[in-house]
């Protein structure tokens, strides 16, 4: 028996030490073979140790540390797929919101903007007042018409999709704000949250991709005709494509931006629509970018520029942020040249490039939750 207790006194010692070292020991010698990363993010960098900066290297190589450690993303991993299999939830509730299955929501900006809280201040609504009225008379000066676009959130279109303690305040929202002021300065404001909300009645598919914080390609379908309506209002000569216009197909894709920040875009898997012409309007693609782009920003994501040959529609200048990049395809075939700019949520005029383009039609679009970053670049005049 003292035989037995001891081996098994020793056992547990060695086993204790194992586990103990084991982090040290797969730092070493990577016995389990290394996890990719697979998180939304830029993960920490390790520091230089530098003996005249020593005040901010703790808090670096912690950072650092806490992204590397040897079985982090095993242990990443176990515990994502723990929280949605045995208590469907959201393994990152600050990042992610789980509403109802499959539908994933943004909790950034999104959330607050939802909830109505984060109203615009005095000081915030003057300056937009002051910079859009600008924005007005500089394009109304050089015969260009213009054209200011919201796009809603998920939360705004399928609210019945979220968690049921997740409840607005009873007051007007910041989209409510700017939407108003910009249509009491005489800008054409084409707002597509109520377009959005009518049209998912109308269709079996979802309009926005439920793991991503993006309008799919039929949402944002929805949203080109809506403004198109208004476009064609003032250029007769533009029409409008309808869904019978496209051959249409389902196609199986990773799970979107919201599955990958929970580190789970393999297993929620999702889909995407892919809009193919009946026509082909032969449009060719403008290259290399003409435009400097903003610092630290990619080129290829900066500009994308379209025009046809021959041709005598108008043209047209779209300043937009990432929900902007599903609608290239649509208006691409519209105008006689299309140049979509994101420069880097930052939404501004960009006069230089106005003057370089010299458009019939200027259209900024903005995802209602960034309308902070409108604000925060807008400037008194």
């Amino acid at each position: 028996m003292k035989t037995k207790a001891g081996f098994s006194n020793y056992f547990l010692i060695v086993l204790f030490l194992l586990i103990l070292l084991s982090p040290f020991i797969q730092q070493l010698f990577r016995i389990v073979p290394p996890m990719e990363n697979k998180e939304n993010r830029k993960l920490s960098e390790k520091p230089e140790f530098n003996p005249a900066l020593l005040d901010p290297f703790p808090a670096a190589f912690e950072s650092w540390y806490n992204d590397t450690f040897p079985f982090r993303n095993q242990f990443v991993k176990i515990y994502a797929d723990v929280s949605v299999d045995w208590f469907n939830k959201s393994p990152f509730p600050d990042l992610v919101i789980f509403g109802k299955r499959p539908n994933l929501f943004m909790v950034d900006k999104e959330l607050d903007t939802y909830m109505k809280n984060n109203l615009f201040t005095r000081e915030e609504l003057d300056r937009i007042r002051s910079e859009f009225k600008y924005r007005k008379e500089y394009l109304s000066g050089k015969g260009i018409d213009y054209y200011v676009a919201v796009c809603p959130t998920k939360y705004s279109v399928y609210p019945e999709y979220l968690p049921w303690y997740i409840t607005p305040r009873d007051t007007i929202s910041r989209t409510d704000q700017f939407v108003s002021l910009i249509k009491e300065l005489g800008i054409t404001m084409i707002d597509l949250r109520e377009v959005l909300v009518n049209a998912k009645d109308s269709v079996s598919d979802p309009l926005f991709t439920a793991t991503d914080n993006h309008w799919n390609e039929i949402g944002s379908f929805f949203g080109y005709r809506e403004i198109m309506k208004h476009i064609r209002k003032k250029h007769r000569e533009i029409s409008i494509p309808d869904f019978a216009d496209f051959k249409i197909r389902k196609q199986d894709r990773d799970g979107g931006n919201l599955a990958h920040m929970i580190n789970m875009h393999e297993r929620l898997r999702d889909v995407k629509y892919v809009f193919t012409p009946v026509t082909n309007k032969y449009t060719t693609s403008i290259t290399p970018c003409p435009y400097p782009p903003p610092a630290n920003f990619q080129e290829s994501e900066f500009f994308k520029g379209y025009y046809r040959q021959n041709s005598d529609l108008p043209r047209i200048l779209i300043i937009h942020d990432s929900f902007g990049k599903l609608v290239y395809p649509y208006f691409k075939d519209s105008f006689s040249r299309t140049v979509f700019i994101w420069d880097k949520w930052q939404y501004k005029l960009n006069e230089p490039i106005v003057e370089a383009e010299q458009p019939d039609i200027y259209l900024s679009l903005t995802v209602e939750s960034l309308l902070g970053a409108v604000a925060e670049n807008c400037i008194m005049r």
